[in-house]
């Protein structure tokens, strides 16, 4: 072999070894998060803070801090909220998940788009929502605390205006389709005019939860729906909440201030902020999550 035909051969084997890289498996081959961004799911937002602020309510931290405490009771959960028998390699993890869930949370998008951001069908968007929402309930509802009597006296004077005000109660509306299989009177609201289920919350005049219960029919007034909660622990003779004319208290009452002021920041989580679109059964617990959520985020901003 002469020289010209070595340095053809050799040409050739250059441009074979260069041509090597460039070689990627057929597109069809990966998922889709593969196709569009490897490794999509919130490592692309994590970096920026700010954009996952706006996305999930949470910091980056505070986000991998809740899935810490969150990873042990949800991996125990087969996708359809039962209890896991098996370990078996799911195609969405957990902690990816979770942050379906807060996604779906604070910007209430449709079904169809997570479905498309997650690579997952929306069956399966769906069984992913009403497994992690109750357990993220859960694990928020346990660190509400009724305060003993001395705490109660402790928060006395906060309000220099009403020295013996303790906190506030009032109730939410939250819209709902007009009722198909039920009676639609029992939901309607008649001064509101619309279709709702109501949350009755009780805060201390330090801005923490108290107390919170959801799914009280559109039709029960404040009066009703206050002799209707579960016990909710005792006051000082002399403390006091501020309510409005609904409620049956001899102490202060003050027409509370309108929804787009007082419960603006609940209604930052646009799952709860819109119109209900999904089982009413799933209401309760979102709404009393995107409130303790809320409570969360406050607390972020008093940490800047």
């Amino acid at each position: 072999m002469d020289v010209p035909e070595i340095q053809a051969v050799l040409m050739i084997v250059v441009a074979f070894l260069l041509f090597l890289p460039t070689i990627q498996p057929p597109l069809l081959s990966l998922s889709l998060k593969q196709r569009i961004f490897p490794n999509f799911h919130g490592s692309i937002i994590s970096g920026q803070p700010w954009l996952f602020w706006r996305n999930t309510g949470e910091t980056p931290g505070s986000f991998w801090k809740l899935a810490n405490d969150l990873l042990p009771s949800l991996s125990q959960l087969n996708m359809d909220g039962g209890q896991r028998i098996r370990q078996r390699r799911q195609k969405l993890g957990l902690i990816n998940q979770l942050l379906l869930v807060m996604i779906w949370l604070r910007k209430y998008p449709h079904l169809d788009l997570l479905s498309l951001w997650f690579d997952i069908d929306p069956s399966s968007v769906v069984r992913t929502i009403h497994r992690v929402l109750p357990l993220m309930w859960q694990y928020f509802r346990n660190q509400i605390v009724w305060p003993n009597p001395l705490a109660w006296n402790n928060m006395m004077g906060s309000w220099p205006e009403f020295p013996n005000v303790v906190g506030a109660i009032d109730s939410s509306p939250h819209e709902i389709y007009r009722p198909s299989t039920e009676p639609q009177r029992l939901y309607n609201s008649g001064h509101r005019h619309y279709h709702c289920m109501n949350t009755q919350m009780i805060i201390d005049n330090e801005g923490r939860i108290r107390f919170l219960q959801s799914g009280f029919l559109g039709s029960t007034h404040d009066a009703l729906s206050f002799r209707l909660i579960g016990p909710i622990g005792a006051l000082p003779a002399n403390a006091k909440l501020l309510a409005d004319r609904g409620y049956p208290d001899g102490g202060f009452l003050l027409t509370p201030v309108r929804a787009n002021q007082l419960r603006k920041e609940i209604k930052t989580f646009e799952a709860v902020g819109q119109l209900w679109r999904h089982p009413r059964w799933l209401m309760p617990a979102c709404v009393e999550l995107a409130a303790f959520l809320s409570e969360r985020r406050a607390q972020f901003f008093r940490a800047i």
